[in-house]
């Protein structure tokens, strides 16, 4: 393991730790998670982090080069990522949700990393999926980065319904004025 693979894991050590300290200050929702879903969400998780330290393991799966410049490109995307996430999460504070879920006295966040994209949470999340595949290095951290990220294009579509409904009005004028996932760009 080289010193970018410790940065990316310690990055997402930071990420897990902050998730589940978060977890529970929340508002009610209105329509609860079911134990199910919950415990599907957390086995997505434990695949995707499965999945992009895989090559670690099993170096003959490589796809990318193991050069410096990829490495630390990679290292600084992930902690890039982790951060934008962890703060987007503060941002929103109570009104979080792992599901497409609406709480009660929901409110509309548009400041800090909110003011440059809708869904800041996830845009960090795909830097540190990212990043660390460029770290590692193997098919699987892109392919589970690829099938996450439309993954969360489908949940995006699902929010925006939502938010829509919530803040009629109000949040389409949002929409018009930020990009859904990528600075300047999308």
């Amino acid at each position: 393991m080289t010193i970018f693979t410790y940065i990316t894991f310690c990055c997402w050590i930071l990420f897990c730790i902050c998730w589940l300290l978060l977890r529970n200050r929340t508002k009610e929702n209105v329509q609860t998670r079911t134990p199910g879903q919950r415990f599907m969400g957390a086995l997505g998780y434990l695949i995707i982090f499965l999945a992009l330290y895989l090559p670690l393991f099993t170096q003959h799966y490589r796809l990318l080069p193991n050069h410096l410049y990829l490495q630390t490109a990679g290292a600084i995307l992930c902690m890039v990522g982790v951060a934008t996430a962890i703060w987007s999460r503060v941002l929103l504070g109570t009104n979080w949700s792992g599901g497409v879920h609406a709480k009660k006295d929901h409110e509309l966040i548009v400041r800090g990393p909110y003011r440059l994209v809708r869904h800041p949470i996830y845009t960090g999340f795909i830097f540190a999926m990212t990043g660390t595949s460029l770290v590692t290095g193997g098919w699987s951290g892109v392919i589970i980065s690829l099938v996450y990220a439309l993954g969360l294009c489908l949940k995006i579509a699902q929010e925006e319904i939502l938010l829509n409904e919530l803040f009629p009005g109000t949040y389409a004028v949002y929409q018009q004025h930020t990009r859904k996932l990528i600075p300047f760009i999308w």
